[in-house]
């Protein structure tokens, strides 16, 4: 080959890379802003808690705040927590850990409250919990994970 030729093919190949790249970085932005993500921060989190445990809850919380801050906040990432089964009592308004949810929410921390958790929480308490006013019910916290994933989040469960 030529050596014009081979600059036209490279050319033709790094077009078509950028296209590529350009066309798939627009489609994950659909994705993200399907599922109310921030479409500007340049990396996307999802932490899930399910647990009831109170040290477990701080974790998370602890998670949360921590990549926010080495991160450089929700410009540069966007962060959910998804809560269900047992760790449905996180979002409890009157839970331990209101203040720091309400500081989360406000720094752009999102909150998701399966539905479906709470209803049976609410079997077993008798009474429907008050929720705190950050926690965004969500049919399935399971189906919203997956959707999060599938918007290209990265899912940490610790």
């Amino acid at each position: 080959m030529k050596t014009r030729s081979l600059f036209r093919t490279a050319a033709l190949m790094l077009a078509a890379a950028m296209a590529f790249g350009t066309t798939a970085q627009a489609a994950n932005q659909k994705a993200i802003e399907a599922v109310g993500g921030n479409t500007l921060a340049k990396e996307h989190l999802v932490l899930q808690i399910t647990e009831k445990d109170p040290v477990r809850q701080n974790l998370v919380l602890n998670v949360a705040n921590n990549v926010m801050k080495a991160r450089g906040g929700p410009d540069q990432i966007d962060v959910e927590v998804v809560a269900f089964g047992p760790g449905i009592s996180l979002l409890f308004e009157d839970n331990k850990q209101a203040d720091r949810i309400e500081s989360l929410a406000q720094q752009g921390v999102r909150f998701s409250a399966c539905k479906n958790s709470i209803a049976g929480a609410t079997r077993k308490m008798g009474h429907k919990p008050e929720m705190n006013a950050a926690a965004e019910p969500v049919d399935a916290g399971i189906a919203r994970l997956l959707d999060l994933v599938d918007a290209g989040y990265v899912l940490v469960r610790p």
